[in-house]
């Protein structure tokens, strides 16, 4: 690797207690022992990139997202065991050519011999393909790498220790860190986001301040009587959190400014990760789902297979331009026109979610 102070290319030998065997000078982060792309230069890079210049401020969860160097998911598998069958075809083949090579190599004593072996060989070999075909159907499944714990604590903890700060314009957004919110005027906007990641995003940036909003975590924080703007994740529950908030809202204007799911259906730059829906789902199925299945029955699939992207892996850049706009449209257009722009596809989001800063490699 490269050093990132002195910019020399040590080998393992030349890098003992992540201290760079040139200039003596210490490092936070050895992807021999941090795993592949995690290294300091790779992260000031990104840091960079995503704070813009340290012009904004970004949390430890979106910088975790952004640094990611990989995402492996997969479906629910077919049914690929051995068939009973073949797994008897299998060991009948194995026998007869384990007797005849008996009597060829041995005669008849040795004949018999082979042929208990290779009786108790098939069975075993019949048996394990029953239990195999029985096996149950292997479940969806998708991750983050590096994961969540051990990023955090390679930069809340490690970089830290070694440098004795976060990266410039990195916030931590642990429990009990989040700045206070700002409290506006009565009927003024307020959104809703239960992600507390992106709530202290907003606040770090002085977005209600700026903006004129409060932010909630959830339907019981709410306080005034102006129009709430909904941003959450592209899945099951952020979909069920605006048909909420528009059932027990009714006069209000709710704008939903969630991560659209034709962003992230079929991208595969995209986060994806997956989490069991709720068994009723398919069994009485919402309207907006009933609605979504006509109109776009690929992303309705998609949700109910639990498919969904967070919305902490948004490029920062791009989630703060969502919100500024969602903000501008619940204040100045008119309620009716908003319920229907609302309704007709998410007119928040200008842009695509971009791929990770760096590759990992």
């Amino acid at each position: 690797m490269i050093c990132p102070n002195c910019r020399a290319t040590l080998l393992r030998k030349e890098r003992p207690d992540s201290v760079c065997g040139k200039c003596g000078r210490p490092f936070a982060l050895d992807p021999k022992v941090h795993g592949r792309g995690m290294h300091d230069t790779r992260i000031r890079r990104v840091v960079d990139k995503a704070t813009d210049g340290g012009r904004r401020n970004v949390t430890v969860t979106q910088l975790w997202y952004l640094a990611r160097t990989g995402n492996p998911r997969r479906g629910p598998g077919p049914d690929t065991s051995l068939s009973s069958r073949a797994a008897h075809s299998i060991g009948t083949t194995l026998l007869v050519a384990l007797v005849l090579l008996g009597f060829v190599v041995h005669g008849r004593s040795f004949a018999v011999l082979l042929l208990s072996v290779g009786t108790a060989v098939s069975a075993l070999v019949y048996g394990a393909a029953l239990s195999t075909r029985n096996a149950p159907v292997p479940r969806a499944h998708a991750h983050v790498l590096p994961t969540q714990a051990s990023f955090r604590s390679m930069i809340c903890k490690r970089w830290v220790q070694v440098y004795g700060s976060l990266p410039p314009g990195i916030v931590d957004d642990r429990e009990g860190r989040q700045p206070p919110p700002y409290k506006p005027r009565p009927g003024t906007v307020e959104l809703l986001c239960p992600d507390p990641a992106v709530r202290v995003f907003l606040a770090a940036n002085d977005l209600p301040a700026r903006l004129d909003l409060a932010l909630a975590a959830g339907l019981g924080e709410f306080s005034g009587d102006g129009p709430v703007v909904v941003l959450h994740d592209a899945g099951v529950r952020g979909l069920q959190m605006v048909a909420d908030v528009r059932a027990h809202r009714p006069p209000r204007v709710v704008v939903d400014a969630g991560l659209p799911l034709r962003a992230v259906v079929g991208n595969e730059k995209a986060v994806l990760l997956h989490e069991d829906p709720p068994e009723s789902l398919r069994e009485e199925q919402p309207e907006w789902l009933r609605r979504l299945a006509r109109e776009a029955p690929d992303h309705a699939e998609w949700l109910l297979q639990g498919w969904f992207s967070p919305l902490a892996a948004v490029p920062p850049a791009v989630l703060e331009s969502a919100v500024e706009r969602a903000v501008r449209e619940a204040r100045a257009a008119p309620a009716p026109e908003l319920r229907e722009a609302a309704a007709a596809g998410f007119m928040s989001w200008l842009h695509s979610p971009e791929p990770a800063v760096e590759d990992g490699s």
